[in-house]
């Protein structure tokens, strides 16, 4: 009786379970079929998919130089090494004579000992006072000769004159042949004094002529002995800086030793070697950029000055000669200094100018540049990269194509007259991608504001 009892309970449960189970899913079923019933369809709405904003630039041909590149080092077109002339000690350097200071022309580097070039000096200065002496003694010797010539010269005249009157007093019987040579003994003795005198007064212009090659010597062994003594004053031969001293007080120096070193810093050469070709459009007066070789940002401004006329064989280069033109006084604030023996990368503009399409540099990657190509069929702006050639870069504002880009390229061929160069978020660009381009130039004339799209 338990046993059937047992199992009527368990068939009950089992009965009640499937009943709850059924009432459940049937409520569940209820309920979907109620929301369903109360589901509202949403408003569909056509939707367009926008492009990536870009800026562009329209390109458009305008006249530029042809440039050529050539690597030189600089060079002083004014300096000069100063040595010692004189054997001597140095007895006085200036505390401001250090390299690195500015020194104007004729300013004491050095001061020499003067002791031995005084004593030269003096010596020199003596014997040209003897030799001065001594041709005054000439003169007054030629002098006195001159008059004793004339008495002795009257002198024989009267003995002449005595003779005869003798010799007419012998003819007359007055006198004897002994009065005769008498008076000739007398014009004899006269005639020999005339002569010695004579004899004196000739050697005279020789002994003159000695004495003044004496004098002269002299006076160049003065002159050298006085140009020794201004030689002990060492001074700088031109203005500029000191490159070094090489000297210091107290110091004996030799003949030719170098003292110092003086560099002018306003006016610099620079030898340029480029290509053979480009003989045929550079000219005396272009313009150069210089830029220093390594990572620094600095340039200078320069011209052709000379072009050397025979080129090297060997490497198939010419050399052009740039010059360039700096302050010192204010080089160096905000803007650096070149130096002598600075090795520079010099880009020479010609003045010959050819219509080229331009792009900015940094839209150029890998020798191509992302062009916006529009579809006839959409209307759709897409990407299209486009390989060119770059002939070479300059500087300068070219507001027609950019009013805010100063660094271009100059594209020898790839790209035509009025296609869009994309110039803005060229990092995430792929070909294919739909953009929505804002011509930069349009954009600035109109409005004057920024137009969308990131920097590059």
């Amino acid at each position: 009786m338990n046993a059937k009892r047992s199992r009527i309970l368990s068939i009950v449960s089992i009965v009640v379970r499937v009943v709850i189970v059924l009432v459940i899913v049937g409520v569940g079923f209820g309920l979907f079929t109620a929301l369903k019933a109360m589901k509202v369809e949403p408003e569909r709405i056509h939707t367009e998919a926008k492009g990536v904003p870009v800026r562009a630039i329209t390109t458009t041909t305008v006249a530029v130089p042809r440039v050529w590149e050539g690597y030189g080092t600089a060079r002083a077109m004014n300096s000069a090494t100063v040595s010692a002339q004189v054997l001597a000690r140095v007895v006085n350097r200036p505390e401001e004579i250090e390299a690195g200071m500015r020194v104007e022309q004729g300013a004491l580097i050095v001061r020499l000992d003067t002791a031995d070039t005084i004593s030269n000096v003096e010596a020199a200065e003596s014997s040209v006072a003897s030799y001065a002496a001594q041709l005054e003694s000439v003169e007054a010797q030629d002098k006195r000769l001159r008059e004793q010539i004339a008495f002795a010269e009257e002198e024989r005249e009267i003995e002449q004159r005595n003779l005869d009157r003798v010799r007419n007093a012998v003819r007359d019987g007055a006198g004897t042949e002994t009065d005769i040579d008498n008076a000739l003994a007398a014009i004899r003795r006269s005639e020999r004094t005339l002569a010695t005198l004579q004899q004196q007064l000739d050697v005279l212009p020789a002994r003159r002529d000695e004495i003044n090659s004496l004098k002269a010597s002299a006076v160049a062994q003065l002159a050298l002995a006085q140009e020794n003594l201004d030689r002990t004053t060492i001074v700088s031969p031109i203005a500029g800086t000191l490159q070094d001293v090489y000297v210091e007080e107290g110091e004996l120096l030799s003949i030719g030793q170098q003292v110092a070193r003086v560099v002018d810093m306003t006016r610099l050469e620079i030898p340029l070697r480029m290509p053979i070709s480009a003989a045929s459009t550079v000219r005396i007066g272009d313009n150069v950029e210089l830029r220093a070789d390594g990572p620094t940002a600095s340039s200078w401004e320069g011209g052709v000055s000379r072009i050397a006329p025979e080129a090297d064989a060997a490497s198939r280069t010419m050399t052009v000669f740039v010059e360039v033109i700096q302050d010192p006084s204010v080089t160096g604030i905000g803007e650096a200094m070149l130096l002598p023996g600075q090795f520079v990368l010099g880009r020479v503009l010609t003045s010959d100018e050819s219509q080229r399409v331009l792009v900015p540099r940094r839209a150029v990657s890998g020798d191509r540049v992302m062009v916006a190509k529009r579809e006839e069929t959409t209307g759709v702006d897409r990407v299209m990269p486009v390989d060119v050639k770059v002939s070479h870069h300059i500087r300068g504002s070219f507001p027609q194509i950019d009013p805010d880009e100063t660094e271009w390229a100059v594209i020898e061929f790839g790209l035509e007259t009025g296609e869009l160069v994309i110039i803005s978020n060229l990092d995430v660009l792929v070909g294919g991608m739909t953009v929505e381009p804002t011509d930069v130039a349009r954009a600035s004339a109109n409005s004057g504001a920024n137009s969308d799209g990131g920097g590059s």
